[in-house]
């Protein structure tokens, strides 16, 4: 029976968040934004629409219209100035669930073409069988579209998909989706909730790789 792996990206394959946050701040300090991390950690996970839609409703819509404009520039500029620093036993898992002829693919809520080129960048391409970006799905996480489009690439039981994030918002996707969630925590730490919503909290990918060759998650 073929088995599932579904990726989140930012933070949990790439150690991306950070350099996200930098480009926003950058943006926001330009055009004198009062944006600071407490607003922004807030939105991990989410779609642009979904951001840009909660600063319309906390700042200026004027200086908001400049950030959306401005902050696609200094993205680039500091997203893809090197290539993305891995997370930590990503290529050893990506290794075995290629050898063991699992399905994966990448769920992630930045655009598509922003996915592709950083899978480029990182020499990962060829891992993937499939890619979905926020830009192809009406509602993003923590609404469970994206996964649900990513489940289209097999066809078998709910039992048989794993799902890997960081963020609140993509582990509140997996459960609407009734997909099990394991939590791999970047920038928000887990909590007692977050807990009761994965069906497990793993310290790297490392430890993903052993329970997974343990068979403890799927």
């Amino acid at each position: 029976m073929t088995k599932l792996i579904i990726f989140d990206m930012d933070g949990l394959m790439f150690d991306t968040e950070p350099l996200y946050y930098k480009a926003n701040q950058q943006t926001a300090d330009k055009i004198g934004i009062p944006f600071d991390y407490s607003f922004y950690e807030k939105y991990i996970g989410a779609s642009e629409k979904d951001f840009f839609s909660a600063m319309y409703d906390h700042f200026d819509e004027s200086k908001v219209d400049q950030f959306i404009t401005d902050s696609v520039e200094d993205l680039k500029s500091v997203l893809f100035s090197a290539p993305p620093v891995l997370k930590k036993g990503l290529v050893d898992l990506l290794d075995f669930l290629k050898e063991n002829k699992y399905k994966t693919v990448v769920a992630s809520s930045s655009e598509k073409k922003v996915v592709l080129e950083l899978l480029e960048n990182a020499g990962l391409t060829h891992y993937f069988d499939g890619v979905i970006g926020g830009d192809e799905v009406s509602h993003s996480k923590p609404h469970p579209e994206i996964f649900e489009k990513a489940r289209q690439l097999i066809d078998g039981p709910i039992s048989d998909i794993l799902v890997l994030e960081d963020s609140i918002n993509g582990i509140k996707a997996a459960n609407a989706a009734n997909f099990p969630v394991v939590m791999v925590p970047d920038l928000i730490k887990p909590d007692s909730h977050m807990k009761k919503m994965t069906l497990d909290i793993c310290h790297d990918l490392h430890e993903v790789l052993n329970k997974i060759k343990s068979e403890k998650l799927i």
